[in-house]
C-alpha cells in the first residue's frame, strides 16, 4: 500500500510543475486527467491478466535478472528498480501499478508547463483545446504500466520543456537524457542529435553557445551512440549492421506470426501505419475502434502542421525548441517505422513522439491565434523592439520569433 500511496503523491504534487503560477492553475483540468489516468491504471493491470505482457517480467523476475548489471540491459535496470522497492516497500502488482503511473502524471504535468510558457510568451492563456488533446486515453493507456514506457515518455516530455529555456535549464536535459540511457539509449542518441541540430540551426542561440555547445553535443552524441549499439547489438558506423538489424527486426513478424503485412509495406506506408493504424478499417474489438478514435485524434493534428507548413517552417528558422521537436520527432518516426512489425507494438511506441508533437502543434496554434488577435503594427514594433535587444528572452520561450510578423 505503501508503495501505492507514494505513487499516488507524487501525481499530486505534479500538479504544482504544471502550475507554478497560483493565478494560472487549472485544478480542474489537472484532476481530470488524474483520474483519466488512474482509470487507466487499473485497466492496464486488469488487461494483464487477459494478456501475458511485460509487466509480469519486471514484478516476478523469472528469470531472475536483478542479479545481472542493471545498467547493461534497460529491461535489466527496470527489473532492478521493481525488484529493489519490492524488497524495500513491498507492494501488490496493483500498487506497482499505481507508483508507475506517476512517471505519465510528470510527463503531463510538463507538456502542460510547456504549453502555459509557450501562451505566455504570446501574452494568452492556454486554450481548452490544448489541454483536451492531453485527454487521448492511449496517451495515459502506454504510460501507466510497470515497464519502460511510463520513464521514458515523461523523460522525452523532461527533454522537451528543457529545450524551451535551454540556457537555463541544461541540466534538466541531462536528467532526461540519464533516464533514456539507462533504458532505452538509442532515444538518447536521438535527443542528442536534435540538441545538436538546434545549435546549428537556431536564430535564438547565441554564437558563443553555439560554438562551445557544438562539439560537446557531438561528442554526446557519439558515446550515446556507442551505448545504444552495445545494448542493441549493431554498429551504427556499419549500413550492413544496421540493416541486418532491420531485416532481424521485420523478421519478427514471420516469426510471431503478425505484421506480416506491415513489413511489406513501402516506406512511406509504413509511417502511416506507425502514425494512423488502426483506422476503424482493420480495427477489431473495443480496444481497436478506440485506438481508431485516438488515431482519427493524431491525424488531425499531424494534417494541422502539413496544412500549415509554412508557419512551422518560419518558427523551425528561429526557435530553438521547435528545431529540436522537429528533428526528434521525426527521426524517431522514421527509426520506429523501419522496425515496426505488429500495430500493437506501434500503437504504443509511437507514443514516445507525441510530447515534441504536441509541443510543434501547441506552438503552431497559438502562433496563428497571436497573428489573428495583435495588429500588424503592434508585431512590428515588437519585432522591432527584440532587435534592438529590448526584448527579454529568459521571459519568452520561444525566442525572437514569436515577436516576428508572418506571412504564413
Amino acid at each position: 500500500m505503501i508503495v501505492a500511496l507514494l505513487g499516488i503523491v507524487v501525481s499530486f504534487f505534479a500538479y504544482l510543475i504544471a502550475f507554478p503560477n497560483p493565478g494560472q492553475r487549472r485544478f480542474d483540468i489537472y484532476l481530470a486527467l488524474f483520474a483519466l489516468h488512474i482509470v487507466m491504471a487499473v485497466a492496464y493491470w486488469l488487461y494483464h491478466f487477459e494478456a501475458a505482457m511485460d509487466a509480469f517480467t519486471y514484478y516476478r523476475d523469472p528469470y531472475n535478472y536483478y542479479q545481472k548489471n542493471p545498467l547493461a540491459d534497460g529491461t535489466y535496470f527496470v527489473v532492478f528498480v521493481v525488484q529493489t522497492i519490492k524488497r524495500t516497500l513491498g507492494g501488490s502488482f496493483l500498487d506497482h501499478f499505481l507508483f508507475f503511473q506517476c512517471f505519465g502524471m510528470i510527463a503531463f504535468a510538463l507538456m502542460i508547463r510547456s504549453f502555459t510558457e509557450i501562451a505566455d510568451s504570446l501574452s494568452m492563456r492556454v486554450p481548452l483545446l490544448l489541454y483536451a488533446i492531453l485527454f487521448v486515453p492511449g496517451l495515459h493507456f502506454w504510460s501507466v504500466a510497470i515497464g519502460k514506457d511510463g520513464p521514458i515518455f515523461m523523460a522525452v516530455a523532461l527533454a522537451c520543456w528543457a529545450s524551451i529555456r535551454l540556457q537555463k535549464r541544461y541540466v534538466w536535459l541531462g536528467v532526461a537524457m540519464l533516464i533514456m540511457a539507462v533504458i532505452r539509449p538509442h532515444v538518447a542518441a536521438i535527443t542528442m542529435l536534435a540538441s545538436m541540430v538546434g545549435f546549428v540551426m537556431a536564430n535564438d542561440v547565441p554564437r558563443i553557445v553555439r560554438v562551445m555547445m557544438i562539439p560537446m553535443a557531438g561528442v554526446g552524441l557519439i558515446v550515446t551512440l556507442v551505448v545504444s549499439g552495445s545494448q542493441l547489438g549493431l554498429d551504427f558506423s556499419s549500413a550492413g549492421s544496421v540493416s541486418e538489424f532491420i531485416e532481424y527486426q521485420q523478421g519478427m513478424a514471420e516469426e510471431l506470426g503478425s505484421g506480416r503485412d506491415i513489413t511489406s509495406l513501402p516506406f512511406p506506408l509504413k509511417v502511416a501505419t506507425l502514425l494512423f493504424r488502426p483506422l476503424f478499417f482493420d480495427a477489431s474489438g473495443m480496444m481497436g475502434l478506440v485506438a481508431s478514435a485516438e488515431n482519427v485524434v493524431f491525424l488531425f493534428i499531424f494534417g494541422s502542421l502539413a496544412y500549415y507548413w509554412r508557419t512551422l517552417l518560419l518558427l523551425v528558422r528561429r526557435v530553438y525548441y521547435i528545431i529540436f521537436c522537429v528533428v526528434f520527432s521525426s527521426t524517431l518516426i522514421v527509426g520506429l517505422s523501419l522496425i515496426n512489425y505488429n500495430l500493437g507494438l506501434g500503437q504504443r511506441q509511437k507514443m514516445m513522439v507525441m510530447p515534441a508533437v504536441l509541443m510543434m502543434y501547441a506552438s503552431v496554434y497559438l502562433y496563428r491565434r497571436y497573428l489573428t488577435a495583435v495588429p500588424a503594427a503592434q508585431r512590428q514594433a515588437d519585432a522591432q523592439a527584440q532587435l534592438e535587444g529590448q526584448a527579454a528572452l529568459d521571459r519568452a520561450p520561444a525566442g525572437a520569433a514569436y515577436g516576428q510578423p508572418s506571412q504564413a
